[in-house]
């Protein structure tokens, strides 16, 4: 397996990863009830490559408050620290079905410091 070089390779594993949100129902609420992501999932998946391609290959282009989107959600609908393991499960499935190599590690160190941060946060 190849590992993760570009936005397709991105907008790949980014498909793959809503897909399985939204078919667990241990957390598909917070994108089809506590926000309307499902409704607009192609523009979503373009605003998740740029904050993706600016994290993995220092590529401009995203300049929402991604921490405070989240919070903004988690006042409304709190998260739990099992829909931050879910969360976390299913990005990491996304990427090694699809690619294996050091971007791909560093997307998952990414996203666990991500969610880490935000438990943090959320939980204080």
């Amino acid at each position: 397996m190849r590992d993760i070089e570009n936005r397709e390779d991105i907008l790949l594993i980014m498909r793959n990863f809503y897909e399985r949100l939204l078919k667990d129902q241990s957390i598909n609420f917070f994108f089809t009830k506590a926000t309307d992501v499902d409704q607009h999932l192609e523009k979503h998946f373009e605003i998740l490559a740029d904050f993706w391609e600016q994290g993995l290959f220092l590529k401009g282009g995203y300049s929402n408050n991604m921490f405070q989107i989240h919070k903004n959600i988690h006042d409304k609908h709190p998260f739990t620290h099992e829909h931050f393991e879910i969360w976390l499960d299913h990005l990491y499935t996304s990427i090694d079905e699809n690619f294996d190599g050091l971007n791909c590690d560093v997307m998952k160190k990414m996203s666990l410091n991500m969610a880490t941060v935000m438990r943090i946060k959320f939980f204080q």
